[in-house]
């Protein structure tokens, strides 16, 4: 079979079994985060499609804009980040399948992980996994000799850090090692890499550029951005009150970290002043938040397992070395990332993804028995061990789609299509929503949470006055005693920075979940 076939039957491959799997399980998104993004570029959210996609490059956010003007028949978002899975996995499966000096046992065990991995993925599709998996794809032909393979490999990588540059980067930062063992001194090979690195660089300016131009944007960008790092950093939920700045009420930041912020109360310079308050928090504070890298012991476990018989059976020298300091890298990145921030399933993605395919291209040329087994057993239990997440989030998924067609949806209808709809200490579960058809509630537009201070909401999510209008809606979780509490600390909150008594009154309620709105007391 030549070279072309072989690539054809793989996409062909890749296209059914993301096809079936995307039925099976079925597909759906992990967070709300891609639903509201695809809602600003279709054009549900203000109304016109929007190339202000805040997580995404604006760049892509134009071409999907652009798509979107073309047709809403189509759920243009989607349907990017499926074509770029389908094309990255292929790249990925192609280069297991073409990679010198493997026996087949190790190229079919390498594909079972891959596909599991795959699998874990599509159940919970996210752009943070999407851009990962596309920049592994474009790093590893970045790795082959052909011209052509390694300049797709720019586009690709280039891709992946509009889709998120963080994650894109991490990717990077992982097959870094790897590139410079590999290239070693053959400097032509250094030129696509200055070029990809040029042009991300530039792409990445040029969304500062489109969100700096208006001062809003710039407004709204530079305030989100410190509100997910405090959100997502451990640190904050470990401060105590006087560690806070004096100028902060406590309460209002334990609201802002339940994803209800009062924008006027924490403002920009008042949410610099908490990041910094954060970010100076004791060392030995930081090493409290190891604890929680005990949920992916069984994959660290597996990989330095697999990693140790690499380095016992190599014969090469630099191969050992190289191997060994790989390790050390990868360990030292995963406490750093730890020490501030929540290693959230889908980064520990990013990084599983790189060393996976890392150890397969470095697997030592000797055979035995004993490695064979060690390997074979290494393998086996990581994939059989994403199986049984891939059982778990499939059930987690079922019982979020049911809650949201059954419950939530039914009930937003109540809600009138010109109106706000916001949440307080609960889960609306719209990453349940279709993702081939994402109009969960007409033009319904969410304030707070990561939206707040958003030009497309303006003035509305600016102010907990806000929740005081006639056309402004709480969606809460009537069961969950922390979504009551929070509710009524938010009044409280208005009483006391704007001296407005409030109470709630209750418009409708569905199962678990009810309509509220907030008053001033007669």
């Amino acid at each position: 079979m030549g070279i072309r076939g072989l690539k054809y039957i793989v996409l062909a491959a890749n296209i059914v079994f993301f096809a079936l799997a995307a039925w099976l399980l079925p597909m759906g998104y992990e967070e709300n985060d891609d639903v509201m993004m695809a809602m600003i570029a279709n054009g549900t959210y203000s109304g016109a499609p929007d190339f202000h996609l805040v997580y995404i490059n604006v760049l892509y956010g134009v071409v999907l804009a652009a798509l979107y003007r073309l047709t809403t028949a189509v759920e243009w978002y989607t349907l990017s980040f499926v074509v770029l899975h389908i094309i990255a996995m292929s790249v990925l499966v192609y280069s297991v399948l073409t990679t010198p000096n493997r026996a087949r046992w190790e190229r079919v065990l390498w594909l079972i992980v891959l596909y599991v991995l795959w699998a874990r993925v599509i159940v919970a599709l996210q752009f943070t996994t999407t851009a990962g998996l596309v920049c592994l794809a474009g790093c590893m032909l970045l790795l082959r000799e052909s011209k052509r393979a390694r300049w797709s490999g720019v586009l690709l990588v280039v891709i992946a850090a509009l889709i998120r540059f963080m994650a894109a980067g991490l990717v990077g930062l992982l097959m870094a090692p790897i590139m410079l063992y590999t290239y070693r001194l053959e400097w032509r090979k250094y030129i696509a890499i200055v070029v990809m690195l040029t042009a991300v660089v530039g792409c990445r300016v040029a969304n500062h550029m489109v969100y700096d131009s208006d001062p809003e944007w710039k407004y709204f960008r530079a305030y989100n951005q410190l509100r997910a790092q405090l959100n997502d950093n451990p640190n904050s939920y470990n401060m105590t009150a006087s560690q806070l700045p004096q100028t902060i009420d406590p309460m209002d930041f334990q609201l802002l970290l339940r994803f209800v912020p009062d924008a006027e109360q924490i403002d920009l310079p008042a949410i610099r002043q908490l990041s910094a308050a954060v970010g100076s928090v004791p060392f030995r504070m930081q090493l409290q938040n190891l604890h929680r890298l005990d949920k992916y012991a069984v994959e660290v476990v597996i990989l330095l397992a697999l990693l140790v018989m690499m380095i016992l059976t190599t014969g090469n020298r630099s191969k050992y070395i190289f191997l060994i300091l790989y390790t050390l890298f990868i360990m030292v990145l995963i406490v750093h990332v730890s020490l501030d921030g929540f290693l959230k399933n889908r980064v520990f993605l990013c990084i599983l993804a790189p060393m996976i395919a890392t150890d397969f291209m470095l697997l030592p040329n000797t055979t035995g028995l004993k490695r064979r087994w060690g390997i074979g057993i290494a393998m086996t239990v990581l994939s059989a061990w994403y199986g049984y997440q891939i059982y778990q989030e499939k059930q987690t998924a079922d019982y979020n789609r049911y809650t949201w067609t059954h419950l939530q949806q039914p009930l937003l209808e109540y809600v009138p299509d010109d109106a706000y709809v916001t949440t307080i200490g609960t889960s609306m579960y719209m990453e349940a929503a279709d993702p081939w058809h994402i109009w969960p509630y007409k033009s319904r537009k969410h304030t707070l949470g990561w939206m707040t201070w958003c030009p497309l909401n303006k003035p509305v999510g600016h102010s907990y006055r806000a929740l005081l209008r006639d056309d402004m809606y709480i969606f809460t979780d009537i069961q969950y005693t922390h979504a009551h509490t929070a509710l009524q600390r938010v009044c409280e909150q208005i009483e006391k920075h704007y001296g407005v008594p409030t109470e709630i009154k209750w418009k409708c309620r569905n199962g678990g979940y009810a309509l509220v709105q907030l008053k001033v007391k007669n």
